[in-house]
């Protein structure tokens, strides 16, 4: 008997960690493009939807009348993003969102975000530490019984806590309608949000994809492409 195809996550935007990450769990990525692969057609011949990291969220797309200075947009991007992730939300596509894409999944079902955070809470939390990639920046407490703290469970301490990475000045500011909170930095800015009784919908604002190397946050990866095969298979999860 032939062994099964391997479950296809469309990416658009990737980068090299990104596909090592998911490769590395066993997917075959398929890069998409809103000229190629228009949406929401584009999701036909995948199983899971990946939402990599970027320029920050419009304003306008959560009702912000103003915009802040810092913030930077692509229009082209924003419109194909939120309608690849509510075209996934509706249909309970598998979805793994990283740092803008937690913010692109919390938007596309109704949230919205805090378009600076240093202006809008006066935090001194360190939330952006370019290089190198995969430097820590600070912990984040994890809330049990959620999806992500059973798939981290490893790799937690005794205060459900794990250091991550961070590159981000947005982050999410009311958690979308059937969505909750699944994991928060000291000064509690929303570092997680998930959708309870999706098969799998999980959005990080750190980036675990530059940690392929160690396997620090493989468990996330590796959940994410089981549900993806289960998908394809017919099978929940």
């Amino acid at each position: 008997m032939a062994s099964p195809a391997p479950p296809v996550v469309a990416v658009a935007w990737p980068r090299s960690d990104y596909i090592a990450a998911l490769e590395q769990a066993g997917a075959v990525v398929r890069e998409i493009t809103p000229q190629r692969d228009p949406a929401p057609g584009a999701l036909a011949a995948c199983d899971g939807l990946l939402l990599t990291g970027g320029v920050d969220v419009d304003p306008a797309a959560y009702g912000d009348a103003t915009r802040h200075p810092t913030v930077e947009t692509d229009p082209e991007r924003d419109a194909y993003e939120l309608a690849l992730a509510r075209d996934a939300i509706a249909r309970d596509f598998p979805i793994l969102a990283i740092c803008r894409g937690v913010q692109i999944l919390n938007v596309a079902a109704g949230g919205t975000l805090i378009q600076d955070i240093p202006s809008a809470s006066g935090t001194t939390l360190a939330h952006w530490i370019l290089e190198p990639r995969n430097a820590v920046a600070h912990d984040v407490h994890v809330v049990s019984g959620t999806r992500l703290s059973s798939l981290l469970q490893s790799q937690l301490n005794a205060d459900d806590r794990v250091a991550v990475n961070s590159r981000h000045h947005q982050a999410v500011k009311a958690t979308a309608p059937g969505f909750v909170i699944s994991a928060t930095a000291p000064d509690g800015i929303v570092e997680a949000i998930e959708q309870p009784g999706a098969r799998f919908c999980i959005g990080v604002q750190w980036h675990p994809e530059n940690f392929w190397r160690t396997g620090q946050f493989s468990p996330l990866f590796e959940g994410f492409v089981r549900a993806v095969g289960a998908k394809r298979a017919g099978r929940t999860v």
